[in-house]
């Protein structure tokens, strides 16, 4: 496998794990209904997951590749990190918002790579299309950054 080949195989980890992240914030989104703002927020990362995914399909097609059929690594794995954090519990918000900031720092390391090994192989048109991605990742990061001490004291008022 060429350097080529292996960063279309690395750009279809990605579009797994876009659509991986989709089916879990659409959940995540519909546990946050008594908090507006972060419902809404989560919304606009559906929408954004929708357009990364087909932002890193039309990359691999610039490429030469073609998406795989087949879940990769990341979308199981990031299936099975998700589904611990929806567990019905008083503490859904926190765990939702734990998992889904684990994931955004995830997503963060994994465009850095592609934008380097892109760069490495002389895309630059590819690697200037996943940067917006990567300032996507970042802002929804940042994001659940700022609302984590409210979903902790959220969780502890729960408690009781």
């Amino acid at each position: 496998m060429d350097a080529r080949e292996k960063v279309i195989a690395w750009l279809n980890d990605a579009y797994a794990m876009e659509q991986a992240l989709e089916e879990t914030l659409v959940r995540h989104a519909k546990d946050a209904e008594d908090d507006p703002e972060v419902r809404s927020r989560i919304e606009q990362h559906v929408q954004e997951t929708r357009r990364q995914a087909q932002t890193v399909e039309g990359c691999i097609e610039a490429l030469g590749g073609s998406v795989s059929g087949a879940k990769s690594a990341f979308g199981s794995m990031f299936g099975a990190m998700q589904g611990m954090a929806n567990r019905p519990m008083g503490d859904t918000m926190l765990k939702n918002a734990l998992a889904d900031y684990a994931a955004e720092h995830f997503e963060i390391a994994c465009y850095r790579a592609l934008i380097d090994a892109c760069q490495s192989i002389g895309e630059d048109d590819v690697a200037s299309r996943l940067t917006v991605i990567l300032q996507e990742e970042e802002a929804m990061a940042r994001f659940l950054e700022e609302k984590l001490p409210g979903a902790v004291a959220g969780a502890l008022a729960d408690a009781g």
